[in-house]
């Protein structure tokens, strides 16, 4: 299963948080995962979570991810609302 929520947060900003029910992945992979060329899959590049982060810091904004083992992981978006982007 995989759920989408939105909400307003820190002031002008959206915070979109994609989250599933999946297989999960260890903490400490969490920054990791945004590394170029990481990738568990065996045909992946590893540049796909990067180029997304690197789109979203474009336009002042930050993902990141929490995940855990067996419990499905969590990908957050914060982006400032039209007036505040940069």
């Amino acid at each position: 299963m995989i759920v989408i929520k939105s909400q307003a947060a820190e002031d002008v900003h959206v915070l979109i948080s994609i989250s599933d029910t999946g297989v999960g992945f260890a903490p400490e992979l969490a920054e990791k995962m945004f590394d170029p060329f990481f990738t568990t899959k065996l045909q992946g590049t590893g540049m796909g979570l990067r180029i997304c982060r690197s789109i979203i810091e474009s336009h002042g904004g930050r993902l990141w991810a929490v995940g855990a083992p067996g419990q499905g992981a969590t990908f957050h978006v914060m982006l400032p609302t039209a007036g505040e982007a940069s």
